[in-house]
C-alpha cells in the first residue's frame, strides 16, 4: 500500500495581515505530507513558499524541510 489510514496530508495558504505596500498582494503557503514506515518513525516532508514577501515586489521565497521524528 501505498497510502495508510494514519498518513497526513495538509495545506495552508493566506495572506499577511500588514504590509509595506499598498501596490503588492503578499501569498504565503506551505503543503506537507506525514507518514509513518514503521511504528517508531514518523517521516514529514514540506514545501513552503510566497510571494511579495513583506511587500515588496519580488520578495519571493521557497524552501523545503524533512522532519523525522523518532519515538523509543
Amino acid at each position: 500500500d501505498i497510502f495508510n489510514a494514519d498518513d497526513k496530508i495538509g495545506a495552508a495558504f493566506g495572506q499577511p495581515t500588514s504590509n509595506e505596500s499598498s501596490d503588492t498582494v503578499p501569498f504565503a503557503y506551505e503543503l506537507y505530507y506525514s507518514f509513518k514506515p514503521n511504528d517508531s518513525v514518523t517521516m514529514t516532508p514540506a514545501i513552503f513558499g510566497g510571494s511579495d514577501r513583506n511587500g515588496v515586489a519580488g520578495g519571493d521565497i521557497f524552501g523545503a524541510v524533512f522532519e523525522t521524528t523518532f519515538k523509543f
